[in-house]
């Protein structure tokens, strides 16, 4: 068995080798389709208690239409995706979906899974998506869940961390939650295995991808977001900056470094969520 009781190998087994129940099933569909509102969120938290009673280890099931392996005892968006793909930054990329024009890059620093970029892709097949993952365990299974879609002429994977400087890094690894992994030690709620991992800058990763014109940057890499934006801003000329940033940052709190930062350097706030921002360049309109 691997992590958290997760069958070994289970990333080659054949897509739906691990699916629930029928009754089950058509349950979390419909728990997805229900609208992520206050009261949304409260019957689908209500209908979904008998599909989470399963404990079920894996999970193969097609989230809005995109096809997903999922491990929701082990990791808190898996979770989400079952049942409530809406709280995974629905919004968000609800507004990149509308915003972005066609043929635009959206690279995602921290992907998991891929629940965030494989979704937006299923919404706009134009879009070219890269995505970056340390952790070698989630890196499989977010490039098992993009053959399931048949998305790997759209979708490619970076197995490195983000660093203000190149090397290798100590990624710190939650034994709970991977998606709490962070580069800063003692970030992970509860503390696992740490591994060391390549490392790239961001002007690195950008030229990795060969992104070009419009380019969005998801970013959530548990704190260490600042330190990466800021040795970027001190080393790309302007014409290498992103036109779109999402970095996390709570509502109810003051505006964090890394925010701060790039409101200095010619961002302003377009979108404002419970848990996020979007910023996009002054003046790129």
């Amino acid at each position: 068995m691997g992590p958290a009781g997760v069958p070994a190998g289970m990333s080659m087994q054949a897509f739906l080798s691990y699916r629930l129940p029928p009754w089950a099933e058509r349950l979390a569909l419909l728990c997805q389709r229900i609208p992520s509102t206050g009261l949304g969120r409260r019957l689908a938290f209500l209908l979904r208690k008998p599909v989470l009673a399963l404990r079920r280890e894996v999970v193969d099931i097609a989230v809005l239409g995109v096809n997903f392996r999922l491990c929701p005892t082990q990791n808190l968006s898996d979770k989400r995706l079952l049942c409530t793909p809406g709280m995974l930054d629905g919004v968000e990329r609800a507004f990149f979906a509308r915003e972005l024009p066609r043929e635009s890059w959206l690279i995602d620093i921290g992907a998991n899974i891929g629940g965030y970029a494989l979704q937006l892709a299923g919404q706009r097949p134009d879009l070219h998506l890269h995505c970056v993952e340390p952790d070698p365990e989630l890196a499989a299974r977010l490039r098992a869940n993009i053959s399931f879609n048949n998305f790997a002429q759209r979708v490619a994977v970076s197995e490195v961390a983000l660093a203000p400087e190149p090397g290798e890094v100590t990624l710190f690894r939650d034994a709970r939650n991977r998606g709490k992994n962070s580069l800063l030690e003692g970030a992970a709620d509860v503390q696992g295995e740490a591994v060391t991992v390549p490392a790239l800058t961001l002007l690195q990763l950008l030229d990795r991808c060969g992104a070009q014109g419009e380019v969005a940057l998801k970013m959530d890499i548990e704190g260490f977001e600042f330190d990466v934006l800021r040795a970027f801003l001190r080393n790309a000329p302007l014409s290498r900056r992103p036109r779109w940033v999402q970095l996390e940052q709570y509502r109810k709190q003051p505006l964090n470094q890394a925010v701060e930062l790039l409101l200095a350097d010619g961002y302003e706030i377009r979108l404002r969520t419970r848990m996020n921002v979007i910023m996009r360049r002054v003046g790129d309109d």
